[in-house]
């Protein structure tokens, strides 16, 4: 068996695969034929050519693969990919459980983040996500802003490609092309659900095409795609809980209904309803004395999602060889999600120009002994309880010391009941160009311009400081029970603050040109050439409400301010292939780009193919990466927010049982922000791989990586998590830890008062591995063919340099708060039998288990657990049998296998990982399609 050079004979080997293909092979062209063989652009270089595999390692996702996944949305997809890791990148869930900050997913090749995997579509950029206004809302793509019905394929570049697509591509490079060209009518349905009934997903396609190019010099397609899925909550799924007795491990909230009292200056808390927490909270035996709350039963594990979306793209001959084109999309998701009830402690403003502030220092003036029992804990504003209410607990305030003094409350807001978002984001993209040969040169111009708008609606549940707590600080709202006054209720309720939240903008606005040509021969073959500038316009901007601004909404964490930014890049670049021996063949690349307001750089790669047999390919690549920081990375300005619940300062509390709740369990307030200083991040990264057929209708690749990055721009600096780890690190950055004056704690130290992390450039990360890509087709007569397949990622290395200058490897560690594992193995396996008009595939999804963190609660001394591996099992059985007529059959997760426990909480969930966990279980669905042409 040889390797092809024809891309015609890689898209039929690669037809009757199922799952992440990478490479074709087939039989040797004749030479004297490359005339009359098409010439392809393949991703990671400009040159086209008849060559359909590079030096560099390209995975391919084709339509037919992507059918047999089941996938139901564009992020379902990329999670197939082996490339890709839960580190680093963004879910719809995990954004959508109450940052404010919208509810984008990214892709992270290598665990490396969104912002630094460049994400195409046709091989063109696409405005990056507009919601909130820092962190992966600011510098990422949202990948379901690309319809799924409308994929023709997956590209995945796994090498760093600074030097042809710029600076955002140190990772790697996920492409997305697009159905076109296409004659006739296809009509789509699709139905799946949850085996439980708890969760439904709809989705109708119709897809349509009119004109042929080669008859008539025309062809204009166009494609309509609607969608809605029901949510699924935390209740619905026993595992997702944040209270874990077996394992030590309690991450629920102090502030509860019935709302916990402050007794002292060192927060300890008191409940009058006790033994009665029931039923919004529960007693746990961790903390007996007080009421606790697990947010996790109210959250949407996976929210509301809405889509509607609309393609359309058309080519024209104009004469010869040349022709004009356009594409365009637009797409508008709808995405409700369900949050726990907001916060309304005794210290829940966070900001000091909230305008309740003065009145509340006006209120606790009225009592001189708070000062002196409480000192710095009553905080700026918030719930308390006066010693007039009808609902003050006259006896146990007597037993604690508290006669005649209001009450300090951590109260979880029942009253107006939980928190319903509606994100909505609207994309659009407009493409129009030239693309022909112009004196031997093969070349492509077009206008690009990409918008992505988003806005936040809050519909309940928000209440805003300063209306509601004027009221709750009247005393008509029952802090432990139900509250009987109707119109006390009423005017809680009117005090929510519903409307948008915030609306943003990003767009980017492009001319490029590009040419490839053939310059001069030498003896083993002709050298290629390729050209291109680029002119590009990007913008953003971020436009809070008000009682953002001022930190007056309770439940989004503090405040934000108004952003807006923009800056030109100018870049140009250059590509040679070059054929030095009969079957080696090297490739070298340079690109210049400048960025207003951060500097330019001179980016070079080479690459060099060398194929000895006809069977056996061999390959590597080096390259030189740099990534500008964003305009949020830059301008954000600063804002308040809080830590993730159960965050604890060990100067102050050494022992969970004697310490006191606001030291011990509590969300502190963080600075976060953008820094005009930041420098770009600048990274290496080199790939070396083989191809081999070992006999006819197998072959394996193995393709070694490894990326070397330096100057990694940090959202947010270091993490709260890392300061608070222990209490040596909370001495070693106490420069970065706000504190107010002591008050008679034994470590001589004050409370924190805020955290400072503005975002930085920190440290170095190296990462290395292997993809590995394994096929084998058996055709066992003309009936019957069957195919398998392997595509894995092993992780040698994740190593990520600290404060001190030591590197700590992340492999196979829960390290990251918002959830992400980086794994040393994962893989997807399939397996396809094609039966006459049936095929029956079915694909293994692999995670190999890792080490959790310590339980909240662990022993001293205590071993840290291990995570089960997560491995699921899909099934599809598909018809065609009937004519024009494709029906199918699903299942995934066939063992409807629950997601492991692991100690991590991610946002307001607990109990698993939501960066890779699929809260559905098992998942039945039914599709439909029927093609007229």
């Amino acid at each position: 068996m040889r390797i092809k050079r024809s891309v015609i004979a890689v898209s039929a080997a690669l037809a009757p695969m199922l799952a992440l293909p990478g490479h074709a092979f087939g039989q040797a062209q004749d030479p004297d034929s490359n005339a009359r063989m098409e010439r392809v652009v393949v991703t990671g270089s400009s040159i086209a050519r008849i060559d359909g595999e590079t030096a560099l390692p390209v995975q391919i996702l084709k339509r037919e693969e992507i059918e047999r996944t089941g996938a139901t949305s564009t992020e379902e997809l990329v999670k197939q990919l082996s490339s890709l890791s839960s580190q680093g990148s963004s879910t719809t869930v995990a954004n959508s459980a109450g940052y404010g900050g919208g509810s984008i997913a990214t892709v992270s090749l290598r665990g490396l983040g969104g912002a630094r995997t460049l994400v195409l579509v046709n091989g063109r950029r696409v405005a990056v996500y507009g919601g909130g206004s820092a962190g992966s809302a600011g510098s990422s793509v949202d990948v379901n802003s690309i319809p799924l019905s409308a994929i023709e394929r997956v590209e995945v570049l796994k090498d760093g490609a600074s030097a042809v697509y710029g600076s955002d591509a140190i990772a790697g490079v996920v492409n997305f092309i697009l159905r076109k060209d296409y004659q006739g009518v296809e009509a789509s349905a699709n139905y799946g659900q949850t085996s439980d009934h708890r969760a439904r997903d709809r989705k109708a396609t119709i897809f349509a095409g009119f004109g042929n190019m080669a008859e008539q010099g025309w062809n204009l397609t166009g494609s309509i795609n609607l969608q809605k899925t029901d949510p699924l909550m935390g209740i619905d799924r026993p595992y997702a809980r944040r209270l874990n007795v077996a394992e030590n491990n309690d991450v629920t909230s102090s502030i509860a209904f019935p709302a916990n009292v402050v007794l002292n200056n060192k927060g300890l808390l008191g409940n009058p309803a006790l033994p009665n927490c029931a039923p919004v909270s529960v007693q746990s035996p961790f903390s007996s004395s007080r009421c606790t709350f697990d947010n996790s039963l109210f959250v949407s594990l996976q929210p509301k999602f809405e889509k509607a979306s609309f393609m359309a793209n058309g080519h024209l001959r104009l004469s010869g060889e040349a022709e004009a084109y356009f594409e365009s999309g637009f797409t508008k998701n709808k995405i409700t999600s369900t949050t726990q009830q907001v916060p309304l402690a005794y210290n829940a403003v966070t900001t000091a120009t909230n305008p309740y502030v003065p009145a509340f220092q006006a209120l606790i003036a009225q009592y001189p002994g708070m000062t002196a029992k409480y000192g710095s804990n009553i905080g700026r504003g918030g719930f308390i309880l006066i010693p007039s209410s009808p609902y003050y607990p006259t006896a146990f305030a007597a037993a604690n010391g508290l006669t005649g003094l209001p009450l300090l409350l951590n109260y979880r807001d029942v009253a107006n009941g939980q928190r319903n978002t509606l994100d909505v984001s609207e994309n659009a993209r407009f493409v129009a160009g030239v693309r022909g040969s112009l004196a031997g040169w093969d070349m492509d111009s077009a206008f690009l311009y990409s918008q992505s708008k988003v806005h936040e609606e809050l519909l309940s549940g928000y209440a805003q400081y300063s209306k509601v707590l004027p009221i709750l600080n009247s005393g008509v709202i029952n802090p432990f029970g139900d509250t009987t006054d109707q119109t006390a209720l009423s005017k809680v309720r009117a005090a929510e603050f519903r409307g948008t939240s915030y609306s943003s903008k990003t767009s980017t606005t492009s001319i490029d040109a590009k040419g490839s040509r053939e310059i001069f021969n030498l003896p083993a073959g002709a050298v290629g050439l390729a050209l291109g500038a680029e002119l590009r316009r990007e913008e953003f901007n971020y436009d809070p409400s008000v009682a953002i601004q001022t930190g007056d909404i309770a439940g989004l964490g503090g405040n934000a301010f108004p952003v807006t930014g923009a800056r030109n890049v100018g870049s140009v670049y250059a590509e040679s292939s070059i054929p030095i021996l009969k079957h080696l063949d090297a490739d070298v690349a340079v690109r210049y780009d400048n960025y207003q307001g951060v500097g330019h750089t001179v980016n070079p790669k080479a690459s060099i193919r060398w194929q000895p047999v006809q069977s056996l390919l061999l390959r590597s690549a080096v390259g030189r990466g740099f990534r500008a920081p964003s305009l949020t990375d830059l301008y954000t300005p600063q804002a308040t927010g809080i830590t993730g619940n159960g965050s604890r300062d060990y100067l102050r509390c050494p022992n969970l049982a004697t310490g006191a709740p606001r030291d011990c369990n509590f969300q502190f307030t963080t600075i976060t922000g953008g820094n005009p200083n930041l420098k770009p991040e600048k990274s290496t990264s080199i790939t070396a791989g083989i191809m081999w057929e070992p006999v006819k209708n197998a072959s394996i690749s193995l393709d070694a990586f490894r990326i070397n990055l330096k100057d990694a721009i940090v959202v947010g600096g270091l993490s709260a998590n890392y300061f608070l780890a222990n209490a040596a690190r909370t001495q070693q950055y106490a420069q970065f830890i706000n504190r107010g004056a002591p008050d008679g704690n034994a470590a001589g130290v004050g409370p924190i008062d805020s955290i400072v992390q503005t975002n930085a450039n920190l440290f170095k990360t190296q990462v290395a591995g292997v993809d590995v890509d394994a096929m084998y087709r058996l055709r066992l007569d003309d009936r019957n063919r069957m195919s398998f397949r392997l595509s894995g990622t092993y992780m040698n290395k994740y190593d990520v340099q600290g404060p001190d200058g030591s590197y700590t490897s992340s492999l196979d560690q829960a390290l990251n708060a918002s959830g992400g594992v980086v794994l040393r193995w994962k893989h997807n396996a399939s397996m396809t039998w094609e039966h006459g008009p049936f095929a029956l595939t079915l694909l293994q999804n692999y995670q190999k288990g890792y080490t959790d963190v310590l339980a909240n609660l662990a022993p001293t001394g205590s071993t840290p657990r291990k995570v089960d591996a997560y491995q699921t099992f899909d099934m599809q059985l598909a018809y065609s049998g009937v004519k024009d007529t494709r029906l199918a059959f699903g299942v995934k997760n066939l063992a409807n296998r629950n997601p492991p426990y692991t100690n991590l909480t991610s946002n307001f969930l607990g109990g698993y990982d939501v960066s890779y966990g699929d809260p559905r279980g098992r998942y039945i669905y039914v599709t439909a399609t029927y093609a007229y042409t």
